[in-house]
């Protein structure tokens, strides 16, 4: 009956909250006069009252319907609203004191009395105060949560800035989502032991093992978008050792405009702690040789293939040419890029890079303008049980590509290495090398502004290791790693497809782009970090068993060659390997003789073939089981 009677008077709401708002006005009017009174309207002053009285109830009517008092929420009273009080009501005041001044004789002789003057003060005040706490009343009423016997989840913020702040405000305002702050934390020292909506900044971030400990706590929220992988180690240990689950905000390039909200916050990632900070584009640059032009995408299906294709789209290309020889990946791709407006624009190629009837055809048909080169075979120790594929795909794929892009005058061709290139122990490795050197090779007399982007592991790529870490955690494990003090270097498909385009805007021909990984991370870590973020403990719900090197794989890795020397760019984490003059390597043709009669040849000859061309390359056996 009540809810009924509450809804059907939701249309006259802003006038019952006038009326209200009125009807305080003329009781604090009164109050003012009792106050200057002593407790009571003396009888000389009962004509002013009354006089008084109708004009502030007129007056307070007109100010406050004319302002924005109604245009709010009660329940989300803010700062804002005592403003436009404080603003309406000083408003009703001055309009107060205008009609008095000008009203007849009789009140005239009494009106610029001390007695008026200060009546008027004081309800100038006790309207801010009482037509302001009735907002912020109704709001405290809304948002008190009576113990029903349902658990609340308690939480402790780690930030007390603005991301902070915000989600502080909307668990406190919306009841439904039933939290319970505990603290908030944060590392400014100036802001530790005061409060926010009466919730304390209770320590620093070095404090919470002992909030931890001194509480009952559920949850940490880490209100940081900004913050860095070391702190976030940090307290995902803490949490761990307690078994306090944790959440953070997205990086500032990943939240959405508008308030921060619970909805916001995510699971802690690997990606997380790694540390790496965000990349900044030249966009100018970028768009001049991308906007507007046809971009070919080799390998356009893959991990490293599809973020290009994501990313370049990001710059207005008349036609994207996504290629792959995997099907089912181009079709997925083109799901995904289907619900743009721009999907238009989009064409998948089903074809090998080895095919170079098909790949001319490619060539002719769309006449790309700039060539990103992701196709490869990567796997390192299945290339060992196939260097024959290797060969074929990694060194003669790649030559049938620069070819035709020098044929078809392409204005950039980039070409994607990585890490195992430099001093191979792999057969991938090596032939990446030699995909190189083609590659610098045409450079030298093309057009075409030919290079390539060297680069370590990116983290969740088909193929790597944190997706196998992952499928044997799922399992129960245990997790497998090669040795104890392998390490390799880590950044994100996202980062490292955008320092591939900012390089490929940058080059001008013939280089070698070196990308800046970071510091390299043990295996062993990465499994454990994975472990921890998976709610488990290493030793007790899963174990890390050492089985062996694979077939070439290498304890560590380089990103370039010790004859090289490293040369800054414009950007701060791209660089340039440039051999010293000794070293120079020109293929001559050379690279003929590992293509001829490929499929005639025993391992052994290619092995000898490509170390002909590269006598760096020095292959690890390992242990041929494994993959």
């Amino acid at each position: 009956m009540i809810q009924d009677l509450l809804i059907s008077l939701r249309p006259y709401r802003k006038w019952l909250i006038l009326t209200m708002d009125v009807a305080i006005s003329c009781l604090v009017f009164y109050l003012s006069f009792l106050i200057i009174g002593v407790g009571e309207i003396p009888s000389s002053r009962l004509p002013l009252f009354q006089t008084g009285l109708v004009v502030m109830a007129a007056v307070r009517l007109l100010t406050f319907s004319m302002s924005s008092l109604y245009k709010g929420i009660m329940r989300y009273a803010s700062i804002d609203d005592l403003k436009n009080i404080f603003r309406a009501t000083s408003l009703g005041s001055l309009l107060f004191i205008v009609v008095i001044v000008l009203m007849p004789n009789q009140i005239t002789e009494v009106s610029l009395t001390g007695f008026l003057k200060y009546a008027i003060v004081i309800d100038w005040m006790l309207n801010i105060l009482l037509i302001g706490g009735s907002r912020f009343m109704v709001r405290t009423l809304r948002t008190y949560r009576p113990l029903d016997g349902s658990e609340q989840i308690r939480v402790v913020i780690i930030g007390a800035g603005d991301a902070g702040e915000s989600i502080l405000r909307e668990m406190q305002f919306n009841p439904t989502l039933n939290y319970e702050v505990v603290c908030l934390l944060d590392d400014d020292s100036s802001k530790v032991r005061k409060q926010i909506h009466g919730i304390q900044v209770a320590g620093t971030t070095s404090d919470l093992g002992q909030v931890l400990a001194s509480n009952s706590v559920d949850q940490v929220l880490i209100a940081v978008p900004s913050a860095p992988a070391e702190l976030i180690r940090r307290i995902v240990d803490q949490c761990r050792e307690r078994n306090v689950t944790f959440r953070k905000l997205p990086g500032v390039r990943d939240l959405i405009h508008g308030d921060i909200t619970i909805a916001q916050f995510k699971e802690v990632q690997l990606e997380d702690l790694l540390g790496r900070d965000a990349v900044k584009l030249d966009l100018p640059s970028i768009g001049r040789f991308i906007t507007e032009k046809t971009v070919l995408v080799t390998g356009g299906a893959g991990s490293i293939g599809s973020e290009l294709c994501r990313q370049v789209m990001n710059f207005g290309p008349s036609r994207l040419i996504c290629l792959d020889h995997n099907e089912n990946g181009l079709y997925y791709l083109m799901q995904e890029f289907s619900e743009r407006a721009d999907r238009g624009n989009v064409i998948p190629v089903v074809g090998s890079i080895t095919d170079q009837e098909r790949m001319r055809w490619v060539f002719e048909k769309f006449k790309p303008s700039v060539v990103f080169h992701a196709a490869a075979h990567k796997h390192v120790p299945m290339m060992e049980q196939n260097k024959r594929e290797a060969v074929r795909n990694n060194i003669l794929g790649t030559k049938v590509l620069v070819e035709l892009a020098h044929r078809n005058e392409v204005e950039k061709f980039v070409m994607i290495s990585t890490d195992k290139a430099v001093n191979p122990t792999s057969t991938m490795g090596v032939c990446k090398r030699v995909a190189e050197l083609v590659v610098r090779d045409f450079a030298g007399h093309s057009k075409t502004q030919f290079m390539t982007v060297r680069f370590g592991n990116v983290l969740g790529s088909a193929g790597s290791v944190v997706p196998l870490f992952r499928k044997q955690i799922r399992k129960g494990g245990p997790i497998t790693i090669t040795h104890p003090d392998i390490e390799r270097y880590f950044m994100t498909i996202f980062e490292a497809v955008q320092l591939v385009i900012q390089a490929a805007a940058i080059g001008k021909g013939g280089e070698i782009f070196v990308l800046d990984m970071g510091t390299p991370m043990k295996i062993i870590e990465l499994a454990r970090n994975l472990i921890t973020l998976s709610g488990l403990k290493e030793g007790i719900d899963i174990d890390i068993e050492v089985v062996g090197l694979r077939p070439g794989e290498k304890m560590t890795e380089e990103l370039w060659v010790s004859n090289e020397k490293l040369i800054p760019t414009v950007h701060n984490k791209i660089n340039i390997a440039v051999p010293s003059e000794d070293a120079e390597v020109s293929l001559n043709g050379r690279v003929d003789n590992v293509l001829l009669s490929l499929d005639g040849k025993e391992d052994e000859r290619i092995v000898s073939d490509l170390q002909e061309l590269v006598p760096t390359y020095r292959p690890v056996k390992g242990d041929n089981r494994r993959y």
